[in-house]
């Protein structure tokens, strides 16, 4: 009885199935496809239609064209009874297979179309995505051109670009039809097209010699999108670049004929250069310190001139940078008994004294029996710490070097022990023309040339360091004694014991607190005047760097010497010196770097103030590129100081 109960579910199973219709189910079919003829290939037998779809297989994408357009459609999913192309909204043609169709566009105005493709089948519309096609008949041009054809002053760095009016194909950009000349002679070049086609730069494969021309050439082989031609322009594109490039021309503030003298210069954070420079008011009248600075087009004044007494005339402007790139000047300024050491620096809208009036070591009242003068002020910033140099005259006629500080703008406070008297020679002997820095830790060096020994002896130079214990010392080596004979251990000379005169010291430190001194001495006795360079090595000696520096090599004059060092401790070095020609020599200005196994003339043989015959006063910087950057001034005669009529500022075209 239970086996026959087992098999009643089976039953009703078999006899519910018997009462249902299953049909036979077919694969997937794939879809039909169109041949490469473009016809569409007839579905199995048996099998199911695919779905009709259509494309515009040529052109994909945007299109340019000044002509005639060659269009392809593509049909899948069976055989359409119509194929139509539409231009907009209104139809171009009705096609067949292999559905391909030329539109002459000639008659079409210029402009933006767009083309689609409709397939019809058993009622049914299908269209394909759309494609632009833009009709362009006019001709290429150009629009720009920089430098601009015919530019003198040309900086190396500057962009080499063509703007056209439109993208350009960047197929039709290659060596022949954009040629690049140095002085004449084709040189590579690489040619790069921005990324929406309309610009072209051109840039030398390795750079050339200085100064040379450089001339571009365009072809009207260079086409845009729809094959229209450039119109080659008529105006030759060359323009020149200078060995030195010049930050605009000649600079003064008062002008008619009125002179100048004593640059200084400081470079800001964008390598832009600030410039002070002492200048008369008015004719043969009283001087007053200027300051400038170049925007990228042009010298513009900061604030009104400068002065620290109601009459006096002001002189040797030294420049530092604060660290918000506000200029600060120190000069030197008669109060019409003494003359004192003033301060002010740059607020954003004015100029603020710093301090609380003219800096003196000296009591020089009106009532001292002598004068005390104050002179060759030096400057130096970190922070918001002012530090400020300058050698006096005490009433015994010695001079000193004196170093003050000053925090925020507020008053001077002595730097070291002694009232930041600094000497090397503990004798009645005088020290003069400092040059300042800081080292790392923030903590003064200052350079001098002091006398070896009392009334008529020759300098030598002296470099001092203020100590974190207050006192100052030698930087290196330390002081053995020995001030009988001439020889003051830690002088430098290039003769030591000699009788030639070290002068005109210049201080660099890099950022390792290697320092680096160059000055002017005759290199033997009776010889010419070169310039000697130094350099610290470890904490107890110096070593001359190289030979010293000279750009004729003959009996001539080098003087005024300025040295600075990158970070990295790359040397590079200004003089100025005197051709030796008797009656038409001139002043040259020369720079040269240091490449670690010579130093290499950045100067032709005329020097870099080509076009000037008596240049005064160099004074040097290094931007962030390692370009040197000089500013001097123009004087009326081939003397030490003579006033002039423009200052000039050049950097290293590089």
């Amino acid at each position: 009885m239970q086996t026959f109960k087992r098999y009643i579910p089976l039953v009703l199973i078999g006899l519910i199935s018997a009462c249902i219709d299953v049909p036979n189910i077919e694969p997937n079919n794939p879809p039909t496809t169109q041949s490469d003829a473009g016809s569409t290939d007839t579905p199995d037998s048996g099998t199911q239609p695919s779905e009709l779809s259509v494309e515009i297989t040529s052109p994909t994408g945007t299109i340019y064209t000044s002509s005639s357009v060659s269009i392809s459609v593509g049909v899948r999913g069976g055989t359409p009874e119509t194929v139509q192309l539409f231009k907009g909204s209104v139809e171009l043609a009705t096609i067949s297979s292999p559905y391909t169709y030329t539109w002459n566009t000639e008659m079409e105005p210029e402009g933006s179309y767009t083309l689609m493709a409709r397939a019809t089948r058993s009622g049914r519309t299908v269209s394909s995505e759309p494609v632009t096609v833009i009709v362009d008949r006019t001709n290429l041009q150009v629009a720009s051109r920089s430098p601009a054809p015919g530019s003198t002053n040309v900086a190396y760095s500057t962009p080499i670009q063509v703007v056209f009016s439109k993208p350009v194909k960047a197929a039709t950009v290659s060596d022949t039809t954009v040629s690049f000349a140095v002085s004449g002679v084709l040189a590579e070049k690489t040619l790069s097209l921005s990324s929406d086609g309309k610009t072209l730069t051109i840039a030398p494969k390795v750079k050339p010699p200085l100064p040379a021309t450089f001339s571009i050439g365009l072809s009207s082989g260079i086409t845009d999108p729809a094959g229209n031609a450039l119109v080659v322009p008529s105006t030759q594109w060359s323009f020149e670049l200078p060995h030195w490039y010049a930050f605009g021309g000649p600079l003064n503030a008062v002008g008619g004929n009125t002179q100048l003298k004593d640059t200084a210069m400081v470079l800001d954070s964008q390598n832009n250069p600030v410039v002070a420079w002492s200048e008369e008011v008015t004719t043969g009248g009283r001087a007053s310190i200027f300051v400038y600075r170049w925007d990228g087009n042009a010298f513009t004044p900061i604030g009104s001139a400068l002065n620290g007494t109601p009459s006096g005339s002001a002189s040797k402007p030294a420049l530092a940078l604060d660290g918000g790139g506000n200029p600060i000047v120190a000069w030197q300024e008669s109060d019409g008994f003494n003359e004192n050491i003033y301060v002010k620096r740059w607020t954003g809208t004015s100029w603020q004294s710093v301090g609380t009036g003219a800096l003196s070591a000296e009591n020089d009242t009106r009532s001292s029996p002598v004068p005390t003068p104050a002179r060759n002020p030096t400057l130096t910033v970190r922070g918001n710490e002012i530090y400020v140099a300058w050698d006096e005259t005490n009433i015994d006629q010695f001079s000193s070097i004196y170093v003050r500080k000053s925090v925020g703008g507020g008053a001077f406070t002595e730097a070291g022990t002694g009232g930041g008297l600094v000497n090397a020679v503990y004798k009645l002997t005088s020290a003069s023309k400092p040059s300042l820095v800081l080292d790392s830790n923030g903590q003064p060096i200052v350079a001098f040339q002091e006398q070896t020994l009392e009334q008529y002896s020759p300098t030598n130079i002296y470099v001092m360091h203020l100590k974190p214990d207050g006192y100052w010392e030698y930087a290196v080596p330390p002081f053995y004694g020995d001030d009988t004979n001439g020889y003051v251990s830690g002088g430098l000379s290039a003769s030591p014991g000699g009788d030639s005169w070290a002068r005109d010291c210049s201080l660099a430190i890099d950022a390792q607190n290697n320092l680096y001194v160059a000055w002017t001495e005759e290199t033997y006795t009776d010889g010419p005047r070169d310039i000697q360079v130094f350099r610290s090595i470890g904490p107890q000696s110096w070593e001359r760097v190289g030979n010293p520096l000279s750009a004729y090599g003959a009996i001539t004059t080098a003087g005024q010497p300025r040295i600075q060092a990158t970070p990295s401790g790359k040397l590079f070095v200004t003089w100025k010196e005197f051709d030796g020609m008797a009656e038409t020599g001139y002043e040259h200005l020369f720079t040269s770097y240091w490449d670690s196994k010579s130093w290499r003339s950045l100067a032709i043989r005329d020097g870099i103030n080509q076009g000037q015959k008596n240049s005064n006063r160099p004074v040097l910087a290094i931007d962030s590129f390692e370009r040197p950057v000089v500013a001097w001034y123009e004087s009326r005669d081939a003397v030490d100081d003579v006033a002039g009529d423009y200052a000039y500022v050049r950097r290293y075209n590089n």
